[in-house]
């Protein structure tokens, strides 16, 4: 029963997290954004554009990489209890880290779509997206790597 209540908190979770991804990640990419944007618009050089897409890759990513660092930290944790059969558990984590970023993605290639371009965002998340893919491996299986850039995420043992 406590696998199963295990399962429906990392639904949950992942619900949460694909409503508000849409708003932290846009926040999280705006400097890069903005560097990306910034001036003329027939005056914008390539130089400039990846730049402004590498910041955003870079703020989306360690935002991102919080949440995935939650899901694994707390999917080890839940795992590790008596009463809880572990590797059920596992899949739907790795579906709790991909959901929320996939729909964002979608989101945004969609709102680039109607406006006709995309933009230094956009470009990040497709990068943010395979980052949190990795992440999850790499958390998994090196977890000190997790504790050193996000040890003030929950949960973390």
């Amino acid at each position: 029963m406590k696998t199963i209540f295990s399962i429906v908190l990392l639904i949950v979770w992942s619900s949460v997290a694909s409503f508000l991804s849409v708003y932290i990640l846009n926040i999280a990419g705006l400097p890069g954004a903005l560097l990306a944007s910034a001036g003329n618009r027939d005056k914008r050089r390539k130089g400039q554009y990846n730049f402004g897409t590498i910041i955003s890759v870079l703020g989306q990513s360690y935002v991102y990489l919080a949440f995935v660092a939650f899901i694994v930290n707390w999917t080890r944790l839940a795992a590790r209890r008596d009463d809880v059969v572990g590797f059920p558990l596992w899949p739907f984590a790795f579906l709790a880290v991909l959901f929320p970023i996939t729909r964002s993605l979608a989101r945004a290639r969609q709102e680039a779509k109607e406006d006709g371009y995309t933009n230094a965002q956009v470009e990040a998340l497709e990068f943010t997206q395979s980052f949190s893919l990795i992440g999850f491996f790499v958390f998994i299986f090196w977890p000190m790597v997790m504790k050193a850039a996000w040890g003030w995420v929950p949960y973390m043992k």
